[in-house]
């Protein structure tokens, strides 16, 4: 899969309204630290999700919501969910908000979750689904109407403008993310990287915990875990076998770190999906 593709969630946009609005089904399961280049509304309907973005580890229950804004890096963990996903792309924002890709929104700072506000933001997206799933005669408008009253809304309750200069360190560290992405399967040492990307190796160490929340050796296992949980539900290869094609050449310490993160081990995952406990996240 083309690197851009993987590490930007690059969309197809719903033509006919201009922004993508999808249900999300998956099973239990961990996305390690990612971004996008859009505004991402996630309306949680059944199950648990957490994200965890700048220092920031909130978990959503039915009917509750997040925004991330374009470039934040997050990560999640959930358990088998159901959710609404609005993603809106920046060239849409732009036309009615000049550098909305530095904008960024705090649901907790000034607002509690249930709030009027907050409810009313919960309303507006349930309302936009059945206006897209019915397609009745304008639907269009409608869901143009609303969409632009809950963009308002956001923004104005919950939207801080950042300055360009505040995005700079993390850019940098974007750029070490995509190489750790690229280079997984090898083996991956932190002052090779810090030498790679003109950072002091001990800084590197700091800021990556600071900005990532886990340490560098732990990002790369949980990018390697990703790859194989894959891996495991998608194809019949021995369990052993895609183990080193991800390179975790230490079986008996991935084993251990797989069932900690996933809660099963590789062959009682593939027993579940068999027994169709288990199904493929579609959007």
């Amino acid at each position: 899969m083309n690197q851009e593709v993987k590490q930007h969630e690059i969309f197809a946009v719903n033509s006919d309204v201009g922004v993508r609005v999808f249900l999300s089904e998956e099973p239990l399961g961990f996305k390690p630290l990612h971004w996008h280049t859009h505004i991402e509304i996630v309306l949680v309907l059944t199950g648990e999700v957490t994200f965890r973005y700048e220092q920031h580890d909130i978990t959503l229950h039915e009917n509750e919501f997040v925004v991330i804004g374009s470039g934040i890096l997050h990560a999640t963990t959930n358990l088998a969910n159901q959710a609404l996903v609005l993603q809106v792309p920046i060239y849409y924002l732009n036309q009615y908000w000049e550098n909305s890709e530095l904008l960024r929104f705090d649901l907790w700072q000034h607002h509690s979750l249930h709030d009027d506000t907050y409810n009313r933001i919960v309303g507006m997206l349930q309302q936009m689904t059945q206006i897209y799933i019915q397609k009745h005669a304008g639907y269009r408008l409608r869901f143009g109407s609303v969409l632009m009253q809950l963009l308002y809304e956001l923004i104005m309750n919950y939207a801080v403008e950042l300055t360009p200069t505040d995005l700079t360190e993390d850019d940098r560290l974007k750029a070490v993310l995509m190489y750790i992405h690229k280079q997984y399967q090898t083996k991956i040492s932190l002052r090779e990287v810090a030498e790679r990307f003109h950072y002091n190796p001990d800084y590197l160490s700091r800021i990556f915990k600071r900005r990532v929340g886990v340490t560098f050796v732990s990002y790369i296992y949980q990018v390697r875990l990703d790859a194989i949980y894959q891996d495991v539900l998608g194809t019949n290869q021995p369990i052993k076998t895609i183990f080193a094609r991800h390179g975790a050449n230490n079986v008996k310490l991935a084993m251990k770190c797989f069932k900690e993160l996933y809660g099963k081990t590789p062959n009682q995952l593939r027993h579940l999906t068999a027994d169709g406990g288990i199904s493929d996240n579609h959007e």
